[in-house]
């Protein structure tokens, strides 16, 4: 009796251990597979993601490459140009020159240079000063800055103002000049046009290097952020309304300006939008944000329909240095109210206390620069 009562505890534990072992299997092969099955389905979703991510690592590294060797051959160029005396303002003390500078291609570009009167031994803090598309630099935009202690280059871009004499595709043309290939498009060249424009400044005996800065508006405001990106003597940077500042954002929603030249463009040769597209993303500021190291003031109309402020908003999150933002709620694509003063305080805030400058309290509405 015993041993057949310890038989059945033994079968009873035996018995138990098969329905345990058998649940398990079950359990496993449609619960867990069940589970395990689930990265399988959306193993084509995730393949596209890492096939989309490679694509984009690889088009930004072609980019970086690109610009890399487009700057470190502009800086193994000599620094060309003359100088020829236009007039001294012994009232506003500020000496002006009708400038011929060598671009990085040999191109001749002209423009304005003016300094305080007297200069001789000193050195200013100097300042590029970028127009807008289909405008031009001014002498009086020069002054402005020199008879408050600066010496400054307002600078005619290919295409633009006196510039145009040795490249001209005109207005509208110029935008989608070259646009096929990154080498050829114009905007490229006029981003390089900009370098140029800089390095004219580092190496001019009266300017201090230490202390070079870019401001400008619309194109000039997306040129000014991307010479800030990609030349790192800039102290500091300051960009009107800027344009190219994410391009796919920008242009779907900009209802005129030189985006429209491009939509137009894109309607009569809708087969090459990719090679267009390849073009913009080297111009586009979105993609040069993360370089930026310098502080950076950037102005925005919220009304702006030329260069619509969503896509400046996008590259303002994406710049990691030190960072302002000038808004005009009720402004288009202008020179903002105040934003000259604005501009002057701000580059100030960035230079020694042993630099003087002049006529600040000078800055009002009637001495304002009016044109983009």
């Amino acid at each position: 009796m015993r041993y057949f009562m310890k038989n059945k505890i033994l079968y009873v534990i035996l018995f138990a251990v098969i329905i345990f072992v058998a649940s398990f299997f079950l359990y496993a092969h449609f619960f867990i597979s069940a589970e395990v099955a689930k990265p399988i389905k959306n193993a084509v979703y995730y393949k596209d993601n890492v096939k989309t991510a490679m694509m984009k690592s690889v088009v930004y590294h072609k980019f970086k490459k690109f610009w890399n060797t487009m700057y470190r051959n502009l800086r193994k160029k000599n620094v060309v140009y003359s100088l020829k005396p236009l007039y001294n303002d012994k009232i506003n003390k500020i000496e002006t020159y009708d400038l011929t500078l060598t671009s990085y291609d040999g191109l001749k570009l002209k423009g304005y240079f003016a300094i305080p009167y007297g200069v001789k031994g000193k050195k200013y803090p100097g300042v590029l000063l970028l127009h807008g598309y289909g405008s031009y630099g001014t002498p009086g935009w020069a002054h402005f800055f020199a008879e408050r202690g600066y010496g400054a280059l307002s600078i005619d871009l290919r295409g633009h103002g006196r510039s145009r004499s040795v490249y001209n595709p005109g207005f509208p043309g110029l935008m989608t000049n070259g646009i096929l290939r990154v080498k050829t498009f114009s905007m490229v060249k006029i981003i390089m046009d900009s370098l140029s424009s800089l390095r004219f400044l580092e190496h001019f005996k009266n300017i201090n290097s230490k202390f070079i800065f870019v401001t400008g508006g619309s194109m000039g405001g997306g040129l000014s952020l991307i010479d800030a990106a990609i030349d790192h003597h800039v102290v500091a940077a300051a960009a009107d309304v800027p344009f190219l500042s994410d391009i796919p954002v920008q242009m779907p929603l900009a209802k005129m300006g030189p985006y429209m030249e491009v939509k137009s463009f894109l309607k009569k040769h809708p087969s090459d939008k990719t090679k267009v597209m390849r073009s913009l993303y080297y111009v586009d500021t979105k993609n040069f944000a993360g370089w930026i190291k310098s502080p950076v003031l950037i102005g925005v109309g919220l009304k702006d329909e030329d260069c619509p402020p969503k896509g400046t908003f996008v590259v303002y999150k994406l710049i990691k240095s030190k960072k302002q933002l000038f808004i005009a709620k009720n402004s288009g694509h202008v020179v903002l109210p105040g934003w000259n003063l604005e501009v002057f305080k701000f580059f100030a805030s960035y230079l020694p206390k042993t630099i003087k400058l002049y006529n600040i309290n000078k800055i009002n509405k009637k001495n304002e620069r009016k044109r983009l």
